[in-house]
């Protein structure tokens, strides 16, 4: 599954209407996106314990969101960081962040879905976080 998640992002990438950043697929550890981090403060946690706020997220949040390619990407991605925080791959969890937060940020800023967009920055900020901890950002 996530094999061909990647796979469509790099096919879509090619199009070049992508949320991907490219940084997300280098060779180089990943970094947490700065402007994710300096969103909240607080005390180091375990990526682990984002789990259950990502899960909601990925489903009643994003559905709040409506249909699309960039919805379908953003449950995808945080789908993905889910599964990677599951099993302690923190590298592919930051990448994944990164793509999530892209396709977060290609969403039309409309007043209906503010909310929903805030509280899904605002999980994978204290994500990022947590990741930062663990990473060693």
């Amino acid at each position: 599954m996530k094999r061909w998640f990647v796979l469509l992002l790099a096919v879509a990438a090619c199009k070049g209407d992508s949320p991907v950043a490219p940084e997300a697929f280098s060779r180089k550890p990943c970094r947490v996106p700065e402007h994710l981090v300096s969103m909240v403060t607080g005390q180091a946690f375990a990526p682990a314990a984002m789990r259950s706020a990502l899960v909601h997220a990925a489903g009643p949040m994003t559905a709040a969101l409506g249909t699309g390619t960039n919805v379908q990407a953003l449950q995808d991605a945080i789908n993905a960081v889910i599964a990677d925080i599951g099993v302690a791959n923190n590298d592919g969890a930051c990448r994944l962040l990164s793509i999530a937060a892209g396709a977060l940020d290609a969403l039309p800023d409309t007043p209906a879905t503010l909310p929903d967009r805030d509280g899904i920055r605002l999980i994978l900020a204290l994500t990022a976080q947590s990741l930062a901890g663990v990473i060693g950002q």
